[in-house]
Formats: structure tokens, sequence, C-alpha cells
């Protein structure tokens, strides 16, 4: 689009503000932004849908803002997609309130030909639902979907990460502005998007702060450009059921991963599969259910490729801002891990099933096609301790002082509920936490009704 017509449609954006019932009125009755611009004060306030403040604001015809909004973007690189373009997502188009212009930075997909899926859920995620988002957006990746998410904390990022190590790109939906990073913990993240073939939108102009009206705004894009959102961990209240309420508003599939009913997260995950969601218990309830409709671009053939080698990687979402893990326990559980590897006292039959192991992923290689071997598999996770070895003592020594404590409050040959461990002396939301790194360390391991038992 020439620079003249796309200074119009950021002068409309910015009049009409984020998700304005009123554009579709105006674009019905002009076609365009520059006609919009040019017309006449007494046409506007015959229009019945405009608010006073829109026409107030529509009658301004100054285009300085919009003129340095422009020159910003053209100086610093970052691009925008105006509603009439060509590769504007036909999905986002048709929601009722679409935005007007979005700013990004990256590589745009083919949004009208692969099927995007909305991963949303809790920011304040469990063991299981990381593994779980993980899993999903790295399989779904690789049979060539595309993952969008809010790149937020939690369970938006793990599956943006994921993404990335399937080789798949993503897409992150922002909150601010494409330039201000937040979480600014997810900076590598960001990163990481733009550099590996994703891209970053945001509907605000550049240098906007986030602010907590501008996501509810933003999740209707997230299910706006999605044909199916997956909804990972939400309690009651969540961002995340905003965003299903979104969807199914914009006549699109709302998936739903349950959860152990009184646990973290399964209020809202739970109830919206009471309520008609579909059940995701993996990538392949949501590929079969659009494997028709897409057939000319999902690689089902990859699928069980994906299946059998994806493995959460700690370490690597750790680089991403995704997770928060020391480097120091890091770098101990990497020494131990590498112990275990040199260890040469094994029993007959497990040293026999990882010689077979060994021989499998050999003989999988050798005859991978060539796309399969362009899946870009995540590296072993080097916090993810083997449940059928003996803990490390390097592991523990490298515990916090309420992870050990919780560690220890365990039988070592039974299973406790959650609420008896929280009974320890240390604050709630330390047990929890605690307990939510020992099952990702594979100390621990969470048991139907809230039960924890050692691994």
């Amino acid at each position: 689009m020439k620079s003249r017509d796309m200074i119009f449609w950021i002068w409309l954006s910015l009049a009409l503000g984020a998700g304005s019932n009123a554009f579709r009125s105006l674009i019905a009755l002009y076609g365009n932004a520059y006609d919009v611009f040019h017309a006449e004060e007494a046409e506007l306030e015959r229009i019945a849908s405009l608010s006073e403040r829109a026409k107030l604001a529509l009658a301004d015809k100054n285009l300085s803002q919009a003129s340095e909004i422009l020159d910003h973007c053209e100086r610093t690189g970052i691009e925008i997609l105006c509603y009439e373009d060509e590769q504007y997502p036909v999905a986002l188009r048709e929601i009722k309130n679409p935005p007007i212009v979005l700013y990004y930075r990256g590589v745009l997909p083919d949004f009208n030909q692969r099927l995007c899926v909305g991963m949303v859920g809790t920011r304040s995620m469990s063991a299981y639902g990381l593994r779980s988002a993980y899993k999903m957006s790295y399989e779904l990746s690789c049979v060539n979907a595309l993952v969008v998410s809010g790149m937020a904390k939690g369970i938006d990022g793990v599956s943006a990460a994921a993404a990335l190590a399937a080789g798949g790109g993503t897409v992150a939906v922002l909150g601010s502005g494409v330039d201000v990073v937040y979480p600014p913990h997810h900076k590598p993240l960001y990163d990481a998007i733009i550099e590996k073939g994703g891209v970053v939108f945001s509907e605000y102009p550049p240098g906007t702060r986030p602010n907590s009206y501008h996501f509810p705004m933003r999740n209707r894009i997230i299910s706006g450009m999605s044909q199916a959102t997956v909804v990972v961990e939400a309690g009651i209240g969540s961002g995340s059921l905003i965003t299903a309420k979104n969807a199914i508003l914009q006549g699109r599939e709302v998936f739903a991963l349950p959860a152990n009913v009184g646990s973290r997260g399964a209020e809202g995950t739970n109830g919206l599969l009471r309520d008609g969601a579909y059940l995701a218990l993996s990538a392949n309830d949501i590929i079969d259910h659009y494997r028709y409709v897409y057939a000319q671009t999902l690689r089902q053939e990859r699928m069980p490729r994906a299946e059998a080698g994806v493995e959460v990687d700690l370490a690597y979402l750790a680089s991403l801002g995704v997770v928060d893990v020391s480097s120091e326990t890091l770098e101990k559980q990497r020494t131990a891990r590498q112990g275990e590897t040199k260890e040469p006292k094994l029993t007959s039959e497990r040293s026999a099933q990882r010689t077979r192991r060994g021989g499998r992923k050999k003989v999988a290689t050798e005859n991978a096609t060539r796309d399969e071997q362009q899946i870009v598999q995540p590296k072993p996770a080097v916090d993810e301790v083997s449940r059928n070895e003996k803990t490390p003592d390097e592991v523990v020594a490298s515990l916090s002082q309420v992870q050990l404590a919780v560690l220890n409050a365990i039988p070592d040959d039974e299973a406790i509920p959650t609420d008896t461990i929280c009974g320890i002396g240390y604050p709630y939301g330390e047990v929890i936490a605690a307990l939510t790194m020992l099952e990702i360390m594979g100390l621990v391991q969470k048991l139907p009704g809230s039960l924890y038992k050692k691994a």
C-alpha cells in the first residue's frame, strides 16, 4: 500500500480507537479510509452508529500524529498491515470489530491457507500445564499449523517457544506497542520469534505502554485470526476465558484441556468442557477436526515423528525467558545428567532397553524423509531427572530451602494430599511453586485427587 493511503488508515485507527464497533459502518458507507477522511462533518452527523466522541474525532482532519507514526515506522523497520491489504487475515476481517491497522515485525505467514490455532492459558501454570502446552504447540507446529498466542507469561510463552522449537514460526499479538516487550523478561522470546520467521503484531501505535484495558482487546485478535482456540489451565475470571468467549461470539471452535477437579486452573477449562467445548487431549484432536479443510497445507505424516521427539527442554525455555530456572541449578543438573550417561552400572534389562531405544532412534533417523529431518527437535531437558534413576545427590543439593522442605515432607512410600504438604510452615504460594518445580524436575509425581508422591 502506498504511504499516501496508509496515513489515512492510521488516522482512522487513532480516531476510532481499538475495537471500534463503528468501523464497519464507516467502511460499508465509504469503502476506504481515504474517503472517510474526506467525508463532510454533516455527513458524519447523520450516521447513527457513531458516538459523539467518534464524530468529533473524525471531524479533526489533522494528520500530524498519523504522519509521525508513519515516519517512525519507516525509520525503525516496523511494518503496517491495513484492513484492505491482501495479506490481512480474512478470518480477522470477518469479526465484528476488526483492527483497522496492525503494526508488525517479522514475516507474514499465509494466514488464509494455514490452520491457525490460538493457544492461551494461565500465567501461573503448573508442571502439567507447561508440559501439555509445550507438547501440543510443538506437534501443531510440526504439522504446519500456525500457533497464535499473546506472548504472555505462562502458557502463552511456552506455546510460542515450543512452536519455534519445532521450526514452524509463530504469531504473537501484544497488548502494547509492537516495539514494547511485555513482560520484559520475554525479550529473548520476542527476538527469537522475529529472527526465526515468526511475526509479532499489535494494533496499538509504536511506543504504547501495556495497559490492563489493552489485553481483553488484544484477546479478540488472537481468537479472531484463529480457526480454533485451545485453553490450557484457566481459573474463573481468567483472561483466557475472555479469549474463549470471543472465539464463541466470532463463530470459532473452542477446545479445552481437561484438568483434575479441584486443582488450580481446573475450574475454567473443565467448565468450558461442561458447556460444550471440544475435548483436546493432544494435538491430534485438533488436527483431526480440520484435516479435510486444510488438507493441502497440514502435514499429518509428520505427526508420528513429532510425537516421538517432543520433550520439554527447560534450559531452552529459560534461555528465552519463559521459565525462571537458576543457572546454578541448570549446571548442576547438567553435570548430573552427564554423570548418569557415563555410569557403567546398569542392570542387563535396563541396558538392553537403552540399546533398543538407541537402535530405534538410529533407524528412524536413517529412514526419515528430507521433510521430516527439517523438524527441529528440542534438546533433551536438562531439568528432567529420569524417574527410573536414583535421584543424584547433585540435584538434591541444588534445591532451594523451600523445595527441599517440601520434598522431605513427602514420605518415601505413600502419596499425601496437597493440603498436608502446605502445612509445613511456609506460605501457601511458595509451597505450590516448589511442588511445581519438583514435578517439572521429575522428583515428585502428581496423582489424581491432588495427591503427591516421590517419583
